[in-house]
């Protein structure tokens, strides 16, 4: 009689083997080709659909069949394949850190909790850990659109973090801006004099101008965790 996993639904049940596989959601992502915010909605909403090629990409890379992935029967692990390309990363001896995952669709609710900072109700995503790094109040952002492209394009997830109202005036390079009119901007201040902040877009050199009283929250834009492969 076949065995049949029945305690997990698809999701959960990829959740646990990227976990058994001592992947991140990162490494997952880089094995299969899609963005790790896919990878975490995936693992949490079984209606989505997962193409059969890209199935059995989750099959090699997580140590399983397709068929398990999908109905939890038939849990041989694949044979690996000769011209597979994945790249798995010992990560044994580096330290993991669990930080707050802002996707797109959360801009708004991650601008409208960031005086409070409190992320609590958002995905979270494992990154490795740099020494001598401050990690206070960061998340991990993932990037919408190409105007600051090609170094931040779109899909590229980075740390970012908080930058104090009281040095908004000093504020220069890439920085992700919740403005009061309710809008969320990746742009490089180029100039902040007198109050007034000079934006620029780097894919098309496009600037626009914002006062320092147009700013809600603001963040830093650190490294990246996440770059998608080029076309």
């Amino acid at each position: 009689m076949t065995a049949i996993d029945t305690t997990n639904v698809r999701g959960e049940r990829m959740k646990r083997l990227r976990q058994q596989a001592e992947l991140t959601l990162r490494e997952a992502a880089e094995a299969v080709g899609l963005a790790f915010s896919q990878i975490s909605k995936i693992e949490k909403n079984d209606t989505i659909y997962i193409k059969p090629s890209v199935l059995k990409k989750f099959a090699a890379a997580y140590k399983t069949t397709p068929e398990y992935i999908e109905t939890g029967k038939n849990s041989k692990p694949a044979d690996p394949h000769p011209e597979s390309n994945f790249v798995f990363v010992d990560t044994s001896l580096q330290e993991l850190l669990e930080l707050p995952f802002i996707i797109p669709s959360a801009y708004g609710s991650f601008t409208n909790s960031c005086h409070d900072r409190n992320y609590g109700d958002f995905d979270t995503v494992r990154i490795v850990k740099q020494p001598g790094v401050d990690y206070t109040g960061a998340v991990v952002l993932e990037v919408r659109g190409n105007s600051m492209a090609p170094r931040y394009p779109e899909r590229s997830c980075h740390v970012v973090r908080p930058v104090s109202d009281g040095n908004w005036q000093h504020a220069l390079g890439v920085h992700a801006i919740a403005l009061r009119s309710e809008m969320f901007i990746i742009k490089r201040i180029v100039n902040n004099v007198n109050g007034i902040l000079r934006l620029k877009s780097d894919n098309n050199g496009d600037e626009m101008e914002i006062t320092l009283g147009d700013i809600n929250c603001m963040w830093k834009v650190g490294e990246a965790t996440f770059m998608p492969a080029e076309d």
